[in-house]
């Protein structure tokens, strides 16, 4: 079928993965794929969109989770879907993280009684350039990876554009990420079978449209603030360059004086009171 916008939705849109997570064995399929270790007998609860705070303190900044999983043994998953590179991968995995266990422990109780975590981020973009398929981390001793610290949390990153594995599921897995056809029957062609049935629905393909937008302006806004910041950086250290230069030159001069100095000598771009305030606190 050809769509009128000629976009076809795949399983990285907010929608399509939302929508896709929220069916028990299509959920199972997925963390299986990226954990084949771990024995997840079933899938207990799905929230999708899960915002998480701190029980302790409501003014601390809130994480929403794409998709938030419990199985049957009490472990819970986070899988969150990332399509823009944001270089900002291992802090926004080390918050995410401390979000679900402030979330999962209540004032009182011991850290024992912390879930298995599993945070798994799905990934369009390699964010360490070495080509992995599969990155997974813990936390070992520097000099002998033999001690590891067991804090029962793991951190696993999926880069679609990656290489080096054989194994069925999670290739399956890259497929579904890429929009590449899976050819063999199961579970994932059903997954592929289910996000076309999604794109041939109008209803469907606005809302899908509508993630797409909303996500576009979230990237929009996060490099905005990216900018603003490093102008005020550069502004900043604009700021202290300039006093440092006439303290070295004038260093008897009074506030007044260094203005008309710096008026005269610069083109830093701040205002008489800005510049006064800095040479006052300066003095």
């Amino acid at each position: 079928m050809s769509y009128n916008d000629g976009k076809f939705y795949g399983f990285t849109n907010d929608e399509i993965f939302g929508s896709i997570m929220q069916n028990k064995r299509f959920c199972k399929a997925i963390i299986k794929a990226v954990l084949p270790d771990v024995n997840v007998v079933s899938v207990e609860s799905i929230d999708t969109q899960k915002e998480l705070g701190t029980k302790s303190d409501k003014r601390s900044k809130s994480v929403r989770l794409d998709i938030a999983v419990k199985d049957q043994a009490g472990n819970l998953y986070d899988l969150e879907m990332q399509v823009n590179n944001n270089h900002d991968i291992g802090p926004r995995m080390r918050y995410y993280q401390s979000s679900m266990d402030r979330d999962t422990l209540d004032r009182g109780e011991p850290y024992t009684s912390l879930a298995r975590t599993y945070l798994i981020f799905l990934c369009a973009f390699d964010p360490f350039g070495k080509g992995k398929l599969r990155y997974s981390f813990h936390l070992y001793d520097d000099e002998d990876k033999d001690i590891q610290l067991e804090n029962n949390a793991e951190n696993i990153i999926i880069n679609s554009k990656g290489t080096g594995s054989d194994d069925v599921d999670l290739l399956n897995l890259q497929k579904l990420m890429n929009d590449d056809k899976i050819e063999v029957a199961g579970v994932f062609k059903e997954i592929q079978t289910k996000i076309k049935e999604y794109n041939d629905d109008p209803k469907r393909r606005n809302l899908m449209r509508t993630a797409e937008l909303r996500m576009k302006e979230e990237t929009a806004v996060a490099e905005r603030r990216g900018r603003e910041e490093g102008r005020e950086e550069e502004r900043e250290e604009e700021q202290k360059n300039t006093v440092k230069v006439f303290k070295i030159l004038k260093p008897e001069a009074t506030v007044a004086e260094g203005l008309a100095w710096i008026r005269k000598n610069t083109n830093v771009s701040l205002s008489d009171e800005e510049i006064k305030a800095i040479l006052s606190r300066s003095n």
